[in-house]
């Protein structure tokens, strides 16, 4: 007996070695960044040190962007299998993660003796660099029916389809089966009901179309977010829009460009257009140290050699950019706008507005100024060439002007603020300008409503007069996406639309190179402004009172999609903003 109970007590010893053994090699998870980059606490102290996360190597996951600029094989897929993958991806990992003991051995995860990156892999919900496995990836996507899910919100009890944009940027929400609903849950009126009459207080706002056309006239609107990563792919209408003019020129391209990035379609029409005999030439964007901010510029040059750059000619203005994003077409055409030739702004993922004007009045005056530049003129070397407003058709007129030889803040923006009477809306990148603020804050005291869409940079800059707007009752929300509330516009009483590439501030006015384009038509003024007032109310209320910071967990997004969102030099999970959730 006494054999037995040494016998026992021993196994129960070396169980309790075994078993404390085990749990000192354990370790807590502190935050899952993705499913293949995880903080967990080596420290054992149940704080947030400024630690290296676990990354698993060869293997990739996908998220809300897609990565089909870096997976081909992944371009059939929809927005909403991207959206539902990347959502079943995440909530995976956590859930086999959390609450359970984690090793380490060589910088791999387990759980439970079973490799981390083996679990994935044999849910086929991640893939590797094998065809097989990427093969397996997208059968399992394939093998869900969307229409057997929806997004349900758990705060309102309101269930929303897939495909529904407001559903997307809403905090606490989950996918479910609509077998799981309950009888308390309640539709969407719009994306459930097709409800034209949706009740104006709606959490559910429709997506406007993003091209409005007239006969010599097309305006583009951008969504931000819409893609949640920068992408190379050319998707959104103003971008194939802009790739099929250069496609389709016969003798001249002549453009002006900050610089060009990520956009492998519009870099290669343009090669293109050159090898089938089309004249191009170009201007751009260079800092005082000969550097644009965009690499694949500099590679641009080597195929299209008839190039001039602002910092060749104009060295007593450092700091002053050639700001311009406007193209012409054989003399006859124009398309301009607030959009960067970038994976940022053409792709969805920054929200912009463009146009693309069918007049031969109006392309030479945008070509007499694209001479200035290209002969060496640049900023305020160059001379105003003034222009009366263009008659397009029998209702729309347009107005392109230059900076800084138009002045034109003080001679145009200004004016129109002075005379509007209903309202004033503006979505802006950067809002710094006092005289601007001036105005703004005297047609607000006369009873014109004012609403203005800031970008999260902007809010927390030192020159934005935003918080001045607010003392004075004038409405101003700041985004809360990763993408950038890249527009610079301002849209009037139904009346008169402005867009181009201007940010309101005292250099664009009075040193950089830019363009606006002032539209005088009921009709395309009233569709921007629902682009806008969607945009509008995509902004939490909150955040009109609240400046979410651009890289945090403030603003959707931002701490997973691979940019110094806020240009500090850190990135996602380097950032301050993007270390507690």
């Amino acid at each position: 007996m006494k054999k037995i109970f040494l016998l026992l007590l021993s196994v129960i010893l070396v169980f309790l070695i075994l078993y404390k053994k085990q749990t000192s090699a354990s370790y807590k998870v502190l935050k899952i960044v993705s499913p293949i980059e995880i903080f967990i606490d080596t420290n054992n102290n149940f704080i947030f040190d400024e630690q290296t996360p676990v990354k698993i190597k060869d293997i990739d996951y996908i998220d809300e962007a897609g990565n089909d600029y870096k997976y081909p094989f992944l371009k059939d897929l929809s927005e909403d299998e991207i959206f539902f993958i990347s959502y079943k991806t995440k909530h995976f990992s956590e859930k086999i993660l959390n609450n359970q003991f984690i090793q380490l051995k060589n910088n791999e995860i387990y759980i439970k003796n079973k490799k981390y990156s083996d679990i994935l892999l044999d849910s086929h919900l991640v893939f590797d660099k094998t065809k097989e496995s990427q093969d397996n990836f997208i059968k399992k996507v394939k093998s869900y029916n969307l229409d057997d899910y929806v997004i349900y919100n758990i705060r309102s009890k309101r269930y929303h389809k897939l495909n529904c944009e407001k559903a997307k940027s809403i905090k606490n929400y989950k996918i479910i089966k609509r077998s799981e609903l309950n009888n308390s849950a309640t539709p969407c009126p719009y994306c459930h009901l097709n409800n034209d009459s949706t009740p104006k207080d709606t959490k559910c706002i429709k997506k406007p179309n993003p091209i409005y056309k007239a006969d010599k006239i097309q305006v583009f609107f951008i969504d931000l977010n819409t893609v949640y990563k920068p992408m190379s792919t050319c998707k959104t209408d103003a971008c194939k829009t802009l790739k099929n003019e250069i496609n389709n020129a016969k003798d001249t391209i002549n453009f002006a460009v900050y610089g060009i990035n990520n956009q492998p379609e519009i870099f290669n029409a343009l090669v293109n257009a050159k090898k089938r005999g089309v004249k191009i030439r170009w201007v751009c964007d260079f800092d005082y140290k000969n550097n644009n901010y965009y690499p694949d510029t500099i590679k641009l040059q080597q195929y299209l050699t008839d190039f001039k750059s602002d910092k060749e000619y104009d060295i007593h203005s450092p700091h002053a950019i050639m700001h311009n994003k406007f193209f012409i077409f054989d003399n006859q055409k124009v398309w301009t706008g607030s959009s960067n030739i970038t994976g940022t702004d053409l792709t969805g993922f920054n929200a912009n507005y463009s146009v693309l004007i069918d007049s031969k009045e109006t392309a030479q005056a945008y070509t007499k100024e694209f001479n200035q530049m290209y002969e060496g003129k640049f900023h305020t070397d160059k001379i105003s060439n003034p222009i009366n407003p263009i008659k397009l058709d029998e209702s729309t007129k347009i107005l392109p002007l230059f900076s800084p030889n138009d002045n034109i803040i003080y001679n145009s923006i200004i004016p129109i603020i002075n005379k509007a009477e209903k309202y004033i809306y503006i979505p802006i990148f950067f809002l710094t300008h006092k005289g601007i603020a001036e105005a703004l804050i005297n047609a607000h005291k006369r009873g014109v409503e004012i609403k203005i869409i800031n970008d999260a940079t902007n809010s927390h800059s030192k020159h934005s007069i935003h918080k001045q707007l607010r003392k004075e009752g004038i409405k101003v929300k700041t985004e809360n996406y990763a993408g950038k509330m890249h527009a610079k516009s301002i849209f009037v009483d139904d009346k008169i639309s402005i867009i181009g590439s201007m940010n309101y501030t005292k250099s664009a006015n009075n040193k950089n190179d830019e363009n606006i384009v002032i539209i005088y038509n009921q009709e395309i003024t009233k569709y921007l402004k629902q682009t806008f007032l969607y945009l509008w109310n995509k902004i939490p209320n909150k955040y009109e009172t609240f400046d979410p910071r651009a890289e945090s967990f403030e603003s959707t997004g931002s701490c997973y999609d691979g940019i110094d969102n806020n240009f500090d030099g850190k990135i996602d999970s380097q950032d301050e903003g993007c270390f507690i959730r």
